[in-house]
């Protein structure tokens, strides 16, 4: 895919499959929020969950997003995650705006500021593709 077939590709609303490793070596894997704007990956999460608590000790982590519901085609960012906690807000909010519906974001934003969160993130530093038979098109 070229920069732009990858912006394209990542625009709509899928999940992203978060991958962190345990202190063995073991993968765990969550679905997560997403906003990718060209040159970085970034989600929200609370620091209470077991994902950050795996960046805290590696930040190597890999992400993969496909379509559904074949998932035949696919990109899988690969990189270490930087972690900040402060003014995430502007960026919770455009993550959140991707996945509900316009009046429901304020409320969003709202419940996740009582709460732990932190905003990762992920520079790629390597991205694999597959995206024979792609049935997507920009602006779906």
């Amino acid at each position: 895919m070229t920069p732009q077939e990858l912006i394209d590709y990542l625009a709509p609303s899928y999940l992203a499959v978060i991958v962190t490793l345990y202190r063995d070596g073991r993968p765990h894997a969550t679905p997560n929020w997403y906003h990718y704007d060209g040159t970085a990956l970034t989600f929200i999460t609370r620091t209470d969950r077991l994902k950050y608590q795996h960046l805290q000790r590696d930040p190597r982590l890999s992400v993969c997003i496909y379509d559904p519901p074949a998932a035949s085609n696919y990109v899988v960012i690969t990189g270490r995650a930087t972690c900040r906690t402060g003014e995430i807000w502007t960026e919770a909010r455009r993550i959140i705006a991707r996945y509900v519906a316009p009046e429901q974001v304020a409320g969003y934003v709202a419940r996740w500021q009582t709460e732990p969160r932190v905003l990762v993130t992920v520079v790629p530093e390597h991205i694999a593709t597959r995206s024979q038979g792609m049935t997507h098109r920009p602006g779906q």
